[in-house]
């Protein structure tokens, strides 16, 4: 008995407002092309002139994470990986850390943000005497990245704490969300010879 008492009062309550809205008769005159829109060189000057928020936060917060370069290198060393997570990029973190901790170490870069990224276009990053950290194409086409992660894995290190670094610039990228890319970046992490340090890409 309930239940047709309200069904009949929201059927009442339906009725009624349809019914208003079609007694009303009024249309609304305003169209899309009224809407004044702001020219993109306007936008962009607008946004370029707004100064950052929470500049000393940010550089206190990035000086504390700095403070954990030690530590992060140490878990590396004894086998782990590292995955950096939360808002904003990390990306700039990330290579400093790999730049100034890491530099005894060498450095590949994978750059997930890029929409048409290729694993098997791997860069390395290598310390000159000048202390620069130029980025060189390594000559990897002469073998398959099946092969080189064969290699990876099997070769033995000089020394034990010895490693090569794999940065992995938003692992959950578009370009590699593929079932064939995480595959491979599995096999990458897996490679007894290969830390892996890695940010999401919130």
């Amino acid at each position: 008995m309930d239940i047709n008492n309200g069904d009949e009062e929201e059927f009442e309550f339906s009725r009624n407002y349809f019914l208003a809205k079609e007694c009303s008769g009024k249309k609304s005159t305003c169209k899309i092309s009224d809407i004044d829109l702001i020219d993109e060189q306007e936008l962009i000057a607008a946004v370029a002139n707004i100064g950052p928020k929470h500049e000393k936060e940010t550089i206190a917060l990035v000086n504390s994470y700095k403070k954990l370069y030690p530590q992060w290198v140490f878990e590396l060393r004894c086998g782990f990986g590292l995955l950096m997570y939360g808002f904003g990029s990390k990306k700039a973190l990330i290579e400093s850390f790999a730049s100034t901790a890491l530099a005894e170490y060498p450095v590949i870069v994978i750059n997930g943000y890029l929409q048409l990224i290729n694993l098997k276009q791997l860069k390395t990053r290598q310390r000159t005497s000048s202390g620069i950290l130029p980025k060189v194409q390594q000559p990897f086409n002469s073998r398959s990245l099946d092969d080189l992660l064969a290699f990876l894995d099997k070769s033995e290190a000089e020394e034990n704490d010895s490693f090569i670094c794999v940065v992995i610039h938003n692992i959950d990228g578009p370009g590699l969300r593929d079932s064939e890319s995480q595959q491979y970046l599995a096999r990458i992490a897996s490679c007894s010879n290969i830390r892996t340090i890695a940010n999401t890409s919130l």
